[in-house]
Parts: structure tokens; C-alpha cells; sequence
């Protein structure tokens, strides 16, 4: 775990081959069955993480749970603000010390790469529902920041080269499946991080 205070926990959806996108969106792999999941995921959340190019791609707004914050993880700033989800006020950024200063909600941590370990410890307590996409899944992976993974197997087999869960190359972790459920084809996994004293 992170710190005592926060659970990461990476929601993803993917194909049987890996694929977690289609034409860069994850929408078309879901169903019905998938999208109430995600609600139910949200409703338990304290905040959403999710990469800026995710954000952008799947065209965020703002969460149906009131007072649900999505925080965009970013180097360059390059988002749009009058966006619904910014303009919504449920939207902040979370970049380096070294990024401009924005109207918006801002948390910061890192000179120039964002410090993952040291944004989470700025958000609120509770879990942190990390929506992708797979470089940021890869940062965190990376920065032993996740502590469970909510899994979608989707029953759609697109049979090309897409990008997978995690993109980038990072250290091996020892997860163990704790919670497998199937609704309308789709399989459900609930992964935990093995810890060790």
C-alpha cells in the first residue's frame, strides 16, 4: 500500500489477448455489465486518477457521484479547462513543481517527471480508482504505488497490436485473485498485492 491512508486500485478493462483499446478507446470492449461495475467502483471511491491522454481520448466529464474529484495526471498542462469536467469543478491536475500555474485545482509533486508516490499522498484519503491508461498504470507499477487491480475481461477478441494494460517496462509484482464473478460474458477479477513483512 501506498500509505496507510490510500488504496490504489487500477480499473481496467481488456480483451482475452491483452487489448484494452480500440481505435484508442476502451468503450467499445465494455457492455452494459462492465459499465455498472465501473459505477460501482466510483461509488466506493475517495477520487479518480486517470493519465491526461485517457482523459482527452474518452472525452471525461464529470462523475455521476456527487462530490467525486478525477484527478488528471499531466506534465505539459495541454487540457482543455473549459471542458465540462473542468468547468464542472470536479476536475484538478495533478503535475511537476516545475509545470505553470493554472486556474484550476492543482496538486503537485516531482521537478520535472510527476512523483506519483508524493500526488496520492495529497488526495483524499480512502481508495484512488485509477482509470489508465497504461503508461500511468506502468508509472505506478513501477513506483510499487498498486495495491489491488479490478480487472474486465471482455468477451470482444480483436486479434491486432493495441496497447496492453501496462505499456512500459516495470518490476515484476505478485498480485493474488481474491474476488472472480461472471454477468453477461464478462468476467470480473478482483486482484490484491501480495505483501510481505
Amino acid at each position: 500500500m501506498t500509505s496507510p491512508l490510500h488504496s490504489v486500485e487500477i480499473c481496467m478493462v481488456s480483451t482475452p489477448d491483452g487489448v484494452i483499446a480500440v481505435n484508442g478507446r476502451s468503450r467499445p470492449l465494455g457492455g452494459p455489465a462492465d459499465q455498472a461495475r465501473l459505477i460501482a467502483l466510483r461509488g466506493a471511491a475517495a477520487v479518480v486518477l486517470v493519465g491526461a491522454g485517457t482523459a482527452r481520448t474518452e472525452n471525461y466529464g464529470p462523475p455521476s457521484k456527487a462530490g467525486l474529484r478525477i484527478a488528471v495526471v499531466t506534465r505539459t498542462c495541454a487540457l482543455d479547462f473549459s471542458s465540462p469536467l473542468f468547468s464542472s469543478g470536479a476536475g484538478l491536475v495533478a503535475t511537476t513543481l516545475s509545470a505553470p500555474a493554472l486556474n484550476v485545482d492543482t496538486l503537485r509533486a516531482g521537478d520535472t517527471d510527476v512523483d506519483l508516490a508524493g500526488i496520492i499522498a495529497q488526495l483524499p484519503h480512502g481508495v484512488v480508482h485509477v482509470e489508465g491508461g497504461p503508461m500511468l498504470n506502468a508509472a505506478l507499477f513501477e513506483a510499487d504505488c498498486v495495491d489491488a487491480i479490478n480487472l474486465t475481461m471482455s468477451p470482444h477478441l480483436g486479434g491486432f497490436r493495441a496497447p496492453s494494460l501496462s505499456q512500459a517496462p516495470h518490476a515484476l509484482r505478485h498480485f493474488i485473485c481474491v474476488s472472480l464473478t461472471t454477468d453477461s460474458d464478462f468476467v470480473f477479477a478482483r486482484y490484491e498485492k501480495v505483501t510481505t513483512a
